[in-house]
């Protein structure tokens, strides 16, 4: 089944209930960035979450979610634009991939339609909690408490099998007693342990949910999507150094590497008298 995010309301109309099946977009992310267990599982709920925080909470928005490590392991990001179209970067050492090292450190940045409308954010990510640092940064940064779920579930080659995760925000108008509800219907199961134990996304979501009378509202899709172009790669040649651009014109190729996801464009002199392209 395609990857979504499914949009749902309890039934008393005070609580959002968002779930998402990223397995398809998970996979193919784990697959360009040539990573492994267990690092494969926190990239892919990095992943997850940050679509999830993109739709529920900026949806006109760019938002991108760094992972900054101790050790060798490296770095992790996610970056999501409006749609959701989701593509990451792992730049991690492949000896040390399967390090035990804890991230320390999860940025959020959060760039807006309008030129120039950046906002970056900090927050501590304790054992690898992905989940729990972006509960943190939605209550301290946009004083929304919300509930996050994540899980990246791979078998024993290191393929993905099932990516997903859930977010449920009370909204203002929440009524303690409905509040309650959802407590209950969350503290019943673990979202994450039924999607590990075998369930899709949206069935875990729904068990645990059983009794709130969701409302379905919509579903927008997920995909994996690099933005990146021939027509980018040239914008950045163009900045090169009078030097550099001369020894283009003469016949020098200069290869440029997209960082997300490795493609190698090749700019020459033809490229680069081509009309000048929109920017990115």
């Amino acid at each position: 089944m395609a990857d979504r995010i499914e949009r749902w309301m309890t039934d008393a109309g005070t609580v959002r209930v968002l779930v998402a099946t990223t397995t398809e977009a998970v996979a193919d992310a784990v697959r360009v960035a040539q990573i492994g267990t267990p690092l494969a599982r926190l990239y892919g709920n990095l992943l997850t979450g940050t679509a999830l925080m993109q739709l529920a909470q900026c949806p006109a928005d760019r938002v991108q979610c760094l992972i900054e490590h101790e050790g060798a392991a490296g770095t992790l990001l996610a970056d999501v634009w409006p749609g959701p179209e989701v593509r990451g970067r792992a730049s991690c050492d492949a000896a040390n991939q399967r390090a035990a090292d804890a991230p320390t450190a999860l940025v959020v940045s959060r760039q807006g339609a309008r030129a120039g409308s950046l906002y970056q954010s900090r927050v501590e990510v304790a054992h690898c909690d992905i989940a729990a640092a972006l509960e943190q940064f939605c209550l301290r940064s946009e004083q929304s408490m919300v509930s996050i779920s994540l899980a990246t579930v791979l078998d024993d080659a290191e393929e993905v099998l099932r990516a997903g995760g859930l977010f449920v925000q009370p909204l203002p108008d929440c009524a303690r007693e409905e509040l309650e509800r959802v407590t209950r219907a969350l503290g019943q199961a673990r979202f994450d342990d039924l999607v590990r134990a075998g369930d899709e996304p949206a069935d875990a979501a729904r068990a645990l949910f059983s009794g709130l009378g969701l409302q379905a509202l919509g579903q927008d899709p997920v995909i994996y999507n690099c933005r990146c172009s021939l027509e980018r790669a040239v914008i950045a040649v163009r900045t090169l150094g009078a030097d550099a651009l001369a020894e283009i014109a003469a016949g020098r190729i200069e290869s440029v590497r997209c960082e997300f996801c490795g493609r190698d464009y090749q700019v020459g002199t033809a490229e680069l008298t081509q009309a000048s392209p929109d920017e990115p």
